[in-house]
């Protein structure tokens, strides 16, 4: 066991051993930046991850060890633990000789010839996702620059010019000190990679940050009492925004054997330690659905460090990806020290915030099975904001029709309609037989109003959300009719962008 961490921040090696720290193991890191080491470039705004002016970028080393991978994170909801081995990149740290308008980096200079700036409370949390961005490779489009900014406000309202800004620093990238040292980099960071289970106790908190599964088990049996932790997004916010103290942390982000993403001919199967992100980027071609509904769901610095693990963890009833889950029949896999066990998605929530897991079991992976070509699948959400917004409702619907037009098979799976994520039995049992046309889908969607009973609370009223629920129902209806009286093929449907 080990009582420190290390990891690089701006250049700098730092060890931080939390038997002498003033300070608790989960201090967040924007805490740690402005008020234990005094540097103010990092901005607290809302300390819950939705106005990005805490920004920064962690960068860690790839697979081969060599490169480095750079991600835009809320410095507000990551625990210092999560550091470790890892290097911290704030806007102070993009340019070793930012001080000097003439060698700034590529971004801050294009910030400043835009004039991308004007309260410029915002600004280092705008810069630190465009390094991010600057340090993907490939060229980026609108819709990815939008993507990448979308976890970002301006209360200024100057996002005609922090566009302009972006598309003028992604023009023609050059290398900048990251880039041309990065295999000094990699290799700093390769030195002081985590091998041991972290141990932290002080001001009355136990933080356990265990490296391997075997150890994740023996340390869970000798502190069950312990929180889990896989990615913090949620956590956190008892923390920062409830006050509450958090007596002990068991922080499973650093176990690599959860953290596997691989496609096949059948699906996709992803551990429970693949970040959102990741999967998005992974789903892109192979899966479109899930790519479609992760690219809605919060923000990249949010996706960044939430996990599948995490948000299928907190059994929240809205679901994110649970719908889609269920709606093409995902099996979540289960882990316990005497061995795995699959869930049926569909099975995996039994009440409110409360799943089918066991006390010794945590979530190991999930797999996915891709659409056939003779199924019909959909995402959609209904949210105040496109961007990061809470669904109101979100719906994942699944269609399988004869060759006379009838549906053999249909799921609609809803959240934000019960206390978890559900299907519409009674809606579902209806259509099924019939055939699909638009007589039958209105049919449906009384029943559909009536079958479910959602809370209205300060998101939406029980009234909207039922209707809500039915019009997306005909919304599937008339995509799947418009893709089928077109040229299009099943696999086209299937792709939303499409």
């Amino acid at each position: 066991m080990k009582t420190h961490i290390s990891f690089i921040y701006n250049g700098k090696d730092v060890a931080i051993d939390f038997r002498k720290t003033p300070f608790k193991p989960s201090t967040t890191v924007l805490n740690w930046i402005r008020l234990y080491e005094g540097q103010k470039d990092v901005k607290e705004g809302c300390a819950e991850g939705d106005c990005g002016a805490c920004t920064v970028v962690v960068a860690e080393t790839s697979g081969d060890g060599k490169s480095l991978r750079y991600k835009a994170v809320n410095s507000c909801l990551l625990f210092l633990p999560a550091l470790d081995g890892k290097m911290l990149i704030t806007a102070a740290g993009i340019s070793p000789l930012n001080h000097d308008a003439e060698k700034l980096h590529p971004v801050q200079k294009a910030i400043v010839d835009s004039h991308a700036t004007q309260c410029g409370f915002c600004t280092p949390g705008f810069v630190m996702s465009l390094f991010a961005l600057y340090h993907k490779i490939g060229k980026h489009s609108v819709d990815e620059i939008n993507n990448a900014l979308a976890g970002n406000l301006c209360r200024c309202t100057g996002y005609d010019s922090i566009r302009k800004a972006t598309l003028e620093a992604m023009k023609g990238k050059r290398a900048d000190h990251y880039s041309s040292n990065e295999k000094i980099l990699a290799a700093q960071l390769k030195k002081i990679q985590p091998e041991d289970n972290l141990l932290a106790e002080n001001h009355g908190q136990l933080y356990i940050r265990p490296v391997s599964l075997k150890e994740l088990f023996a340390l869970r049996k000798k502190y069950p009492f312990s929180i889990i932790v896989n990615g913090s997004t949620d956590v956190a916010l008892k923390q920062s925004k409830h006050f509450e103290t958090l007596p002990a942390v068991l922080d499973i982000s650093g176990i690599t054997d959860i953290k596997y993403l691989k496609t096949n001919k059948t699906g996709l199967e992803f551990g429970s330690g693949v970040c959102l992100e990741d999967l998005r980027l992974a789903a892109e071609k192979t899966f479109p659905q899930m790519h479609s509904l992760l690219s809605v769901f919060a923000s990249r610095q949010i996706r960044n460090m939430a996990t599948v693990g995490g948000n299928l963890g907190s059994s929240s009833p809205i679901g994110d990806t649970l719908p889609l889950l269920i709606a093409c029949d995902a099996e979540i896999i289960a882990l316990s020290p005497k061995g795995k066990r699959t869930i049926p998605s569909a099975d995996f929530i039994t009440g409110y915030r409360k799943n089918a897991l066991k006390k010794d079991e945590i979530i190991f992976g999930v797999n996915l099975p891709v659409p056939a070509k003779n199924e019909l699948v959909e995402f959609y959400k209904v949210s105040k904001r496109h961007d990061m917004d809470i669904s109101t409702v979100s719906g994942a619907f699944r269609l399988i029709l004869k060759k006379d037009g009838t549906v053999d098979l249909i799921n609609l799976v809803f959240g934000g309609m019960a206390d978890r994520t559900k299907k519409a039995e009674k809606t579902m049992a209806f259509l099924t037989g019939k055939k699909w046309n638009e007589e039958n889908v209105k049919k449906a969607m009384k029943i559909l109003e009536k079958e479910f009973t959602p809370l209205s609370d300060a998101r939406s009223g029980a009234e909207f959300r039922n209707s809500a629920a039915a019009n997306l129902l005909m919304k599937f209806h008339v995509r799947t009719c418009l893709c089928m009286s077109s040229a299009l093929c099943m696999s086209d449907l299937n792709n939303p962008k499409k």
